[in-house]
């Protein structure tokens, strides 16, 4: 019986904090070619963004489209985030920069953050996260 009782609110507990969770459809704008992916982090604080994805609360990754992509984000808790796109033209799972630390691959945040002699700030790009904002969109540079 007790077993019972445990699995139970064990099922209450999962569906209760599927629903507090909301999908975020990220448009990403100026894909300049098909090749690599394309990767979309979520940040819910400073440390490692833009670039260390390993840091990152969710990332989801999609084969690259030139053009436009929309890309669903499942399983996001309400919250304040800053999000990293990067295009990945090598797919070689690496933010390429070149001698200087400049990227040589395309990369954007939310709210057009950019930054100035090194990443945008995290107090730039974030944004709010809730049932009501359910679409953000990227340009990548």
């Amino acid at each position: 019986m007790n077993k019972i009782i445990l699995l139970a609110f064990s099922l209450c507990a999962i569906f209760t904090a599927q629903s507090q969770t909301v999908s975020i459809t990220v448009t990403v704008n100026n894909v300049k070619s098909s090749k690599g992916i394309i990767k979309v982090c979520f940040f819910n604080k400073e440390t490692g963004f833009p670039e260390k994805t390993n840091l990152a609360v969710k990332c989801v990754s999609a084969t690259a489209k030139k053009g436009v992509m929309q890309i669903k984000v499942e399983g996001i808790a309400p919250g304040n985030y800053a999000i990293a796109v990067h295009h990945d033209a090598n797919n070689d799972g690496i933010f390429n920069t070149n001698f200087f630390g400049i990227p040589t691959e395309a990369s954007g945040a939310s709210n057009g953050a950019k930054g100035k002699m090194g990443p945008p700030k995290y107090s730039d790009a974030v944004i709010a996260i809730d049932k009501n904002k359910t679409q953000v969109a990227i340009s990548i540079e």
